[in-house]
């Protein structure tokens, strides 16, 4: 639905939509949950729709025309926001422990990961699968691109309008109007002058 013919289709669809998403509120969580993880056999059209339905349920915040596809996973739906007119290809991985927000007309390529926490191993007492998490939110700004396959780790926030190219793995923050590829992602180029930067200079200046 992320394209023009699907946010008319949504916009048509939405108030039907809405109802279902009412109902749904009545459903207990983890009910819900499991209504998520069987939507995968609803027909391609249908089950677009029904987790559009369950993700109004289940996220934090949910927006306009959001397109799911088939076997995302979603771990802590409940720390999760999501924009408008975004879409989330089929076989991500979004794990919201320590915050996911992902903003307006962004694109998630299939089998992307969105980890917002990250092991410690000082405590040798015991394995490091087993040490303190720490937390970190992800934010994904207006109008990202990210490529299939692609890491973002805790704690990392992308600017608008930038694109992270496919198999890349976000440690860190990634600047607004850039190309980011590489493991650990670097900005490669600049797609897009800054707004302060296409001001008409003044004489003399």
């Amino acid at each position: 639905m992320a394209n023009k013919r699907g946010r008319d289709l949504f916009y048509r669809a939405k108030p039907l939509l809405n109802g279902v998403s009412a109902c749904l509120r009545l459903v207990p969580r983890p009910a819900a949950l499991w209504l998520w993880a069987i939507s995968d056999w609803l027909p391609e059209l249908l089950g677009v729709a029904f987790r559009y339905c369950l993700l109004k349920r289940l996220a934090r915040q949910c927006g306009d025309n959001v397109r799911v596809g088939r076997g995302v996973e979603l771990k802590y739906p409940e720390r999760l926001s999501v924009g408008t007119n975004v879409s989330i290809h089929k076989q991500c991985y979004l794990d919201a422990y320590g915050e996911l927000d992902i903003g307006d007309e962004v694109s998630i390529a299939h089998q992307s990961s969105l980890v917002s926490f990250q092991h410690t191993w000082s405590d040798s007492s015991c394995p490091i699968r087993d040490n303190p998490l720490i937390c970190g939110k992800i934010q994904i700004r207006r109008d990202v691109w990210i490529g299939c396959g692609v890491r973002i780790m805790a704690g990392v926030e992308i600017g608008s309008r930038s694109i992270i190219a496919a198999g890349a793995v976000v440690t860190r923050n990634v600047p607004s109007g850039v190309i980011a590829a590489g493991v650990p992602a670097r900005t490669l180029r600049v797609i897009e002058a800054q707004a302060s930067d296409r001001r008409p200079k003044q004489n003399g200046g």
